[in-house]
Parts: C-alpha cells; sequence; structure tokens
C-alpha cells in the first residue's frame, strides 16, 4: 500500500500538466486574416443590444432636393375670378359661370310680343269737338297686329374684373292695311270709322351703359347698371287719295337698374341652370318707361375658357311720353322670349 500511492499521485499530477497545456495553448488562438477581416469578427461577434444603441446614436440623415418642393394649400380662388374659365366643380356647390377680365358676351332675342298702345297726336285746329282730344287706339282703331315676332342683339365688353360696358339694339317695323275700327283724329284729319286707312309703326330702340357688380359669389350674382336710352318712334297713318299725316317722337332718357342671377343647379359637366331677373326704370324728356325681365338661363361649357347659353323667360318693355294734351305716346311690348348667347 505504502509503495503504490507515490505513484498513483505522480501519475495525477502529469494528467492535470497535460491538460493545462492544452488550455493554454487554445487561449492564443486568433483567426487568420486570409478568411475575413477583423473588425467584421469584432461587429459580428457583438450582442445585439450594442447594435440597437449604435442606430439610435447614428446620426439622422436628411433628404437632398435639388428643387424646394412647394406647400399645397387647398383653399377656394377669389371671389371675383371664380370659374375664371368658367367651371371648375368645387365639391358640390352650385357654381354660376361669369365672363373673364377682357372676355366678351354677344346675345340676340326672339320676343313675341303683344304689342299695345294709344296715342293722340292734332295739330291745326281741324279736329271734331272734344272727340279730337280722345286717346286712339293703335290696334282697335288703326288696325296694327297685336302681336309681333321683335329680334334684338346686345353685347358687352368687360374691362374690369367688375365693370363692364354693354349695348343693345331693338329695331321694330309693324304695318297694316285695313278700315279703321272708328273715328278719330290724327295730326291734321280726321278719319271716319270704315275708312281704308294704311298705317306704319317703326321703332328703334338702343342702349348703351355701364353694368357693376358689388356682389358676386359662388352661386350669385347683383349688378347694378345705368344706361342711356333713345327711343325713336314714327307713326305715320295714310288714307289713300285723301291725305295723311306722320308722327315723329325721340326720347332720351336715364336708365338706372337692378340685375340678379341665383345658381340653382350644376351638372356632373359644370353645365348650370340658373334664375335671372332684370328690372329698369327709364326717367327724362318728359317720358317715364320700364323694361323687366326675367327668366331661366342654361350654360353650357365649352373649351378654352368659352361658354353658351339659352334663357327663356318674360319681358315687358313700356315708355310712355306726354308733352301735352295734344301729343301723347303710350306704348308696351310684353311676352315670352327666347335668347341665345356666346361668352369668349
Amino acid at each position: 500500500m505504502r509503495v503504490i500511492k507515490p505513484y498513483t499521485l505522480l501519475v495525477c499530477l502529469a494528467l492535470l500538466g497535460m491538460i493545462s497545456t492544452a488550455n493554454a495553448s487554445n487561449w492564443n488562438y486568433s483567426a487568420p486574416d486570409f478568411t475575413e477581416p477583423h473588425q467584421f469578427l469584432v461587429a459580428a461577434a457583438a450582442p445585439q443590444a450594442s447594435q440597437n444603441l449604435k442606430a439610435a446614436e447614428a446620426p439622422k440623415t436628411k433628404a437632398i432636393y435639388k428643387v424646394k418642393p412647394d406647400k399645397i394649400v387647398k383653399c377656394r380662388p377669389p371671389e371675383g375670378y371664380v370659374a375664371g374659365t368658367v367651371l371648375d366643380r368645387i365639391g358640390w356647390e352650385c357654381v354660376l359661370p361669369v365672363v373673364r377680365h377682357k372676355g366678351w358676351e354677344l346675345s340676340a332675342e326672339a320676343l313675341y310680343a303683344r304689342t299695345k298702345g294709344k296715342v293722340r297726336f292734332i295739330r291745326g285746329t281741324f279736329f271734331t269737338g272734344l272727340d279730337g282730344l280722345r286717346d286712339v287706339d293703335m290696334n282697335s282703331d288703326m288696325g296694327l297686329p297685336e302681336h309681333q315676332w321683335i329680334g334684338s342683339f346686345s353685347a358687352g365688353y368687360r374691362f374690369n374684373p367688375v365693370w363692364s360696358l354693354r349695348y343693345s339694339i331693338m329695331p321694330l317695323v309693324m304695318d297694316d292695311t285695313g278700315t279703321t275700327g272708328r273715328t278719330f283724329t290724327f295730326g291734321n284729319n280726321s278719319h271716319f270709322a270704315a275708312t281704308n286707312t294704311k298705317v306704319k309703326w317703326e321703332r328703334l330702340y338702343q342702349r348703351i351703359g355701364l353694368s357693376y357688380d358689388p356682389i358676386r359669389t359662388v352661386s350669385s350674382r347683383i349688378s347694378l347698371f345705368g344706361d342711356y336710352v333713345r327711343i325713336n318712334d314714327k307713326l305715320s297713318v295714310i288714307q289713300p287719295g285723301c291725305c295723311g299725316d306722320v308722327m315723329d317722337t325721340d326720347l332720351n332718357m336715364a336708365m338706372a337698374g337692378l340685375e340678379i342671377e341665383k345658381c340653382l343647379k350644376t351638372s356632373r359637366l359644370c353645365n348650370t341652370l340658373s334664375v335671372e331677373c332684370k328690372a329698369g326704370v327709364a326717367f327724362g324728356d318728359d317720358a317715364i318707361g320700364a323694361d323687366i325681365s326675367t327668366g331661366l338661363k342654361y350654360s353650357i361649357v365649352m373649351n378654352s375658357g368659352r361658354w353658351g347659353y339659352v334663357k327663356g323667360g318674360y319681358r315687358v318693355v313700356t315708355y310712355k311720353k306726354k308733352s301735352s294734351d295734344f301729343h301723347l305716346i303710350d306704348t308696351e311690348l310684353a311676352g315670352g322670349f327666347v335668347q341665345m348667347g356666346f361668352v369668349f
């Protein structure tokens, strides 16, 4: 027993030395450079937490733009230029078309008018008593037709976003040859009932003036206008083989009025239905008159900022002048109308 124990201890020490030498060689081992860079091995060996920390500490880079982009702001255009080329839909809102700055508007109208009028025209001393001072009816006494198609034309130029210059003309010619309804005095002659007469009424109605839009929104418009009005009336009554006379009257008047337009509906294609009302009162030159109309207007969009419209409604044109007990003219044209216009 005593001889075996020293040998056993010696063998254990030898084994322990061998194991210690093997571990020492492993501690000094380094990876060869030809496999992968040393930096990559260090990064790969770093824990995930270290990578997250480096990512958080890295400075944030800004995107580089060669041209600085503009900020887009959604807003409604100024009211004075709403739909300047007419009609860009703003959602489901009703939008009125407008005439552009330095734009033109041309229109033509056909009025189927009920013509009414009475006159008193006496000169000299030849008249049949007090009956000569009565008013003469242009339809029942003189025989003029009660209905007539009358055409008119107008043009407008918008020289300012809210100011426009407008001109309109309405010529009228009516004549009839027949028998008189009853005795009347016209001029220096008396025409007895049931006698043959030739009657002709000629009128030239002109207006020129300025229009101002104090209120204009996307769906409504209010305009004020002031016009110079000139009317030339010429009424001739001739009795064939006997005599005749001519009543020639000129009216030079001023007119002030109001115009309102309200949008009713704008379709998906930007065509617009609206209602338009106009009223003007004329005065001056011992006369008074009015030009009133109302109707529906349907506007149709075209290209390049142009648009057209069709309008229909009712119109009344009335003028009366009484310069003395021997000189009076009172006329009225009233009826439905159809109008077509073009804006460019």
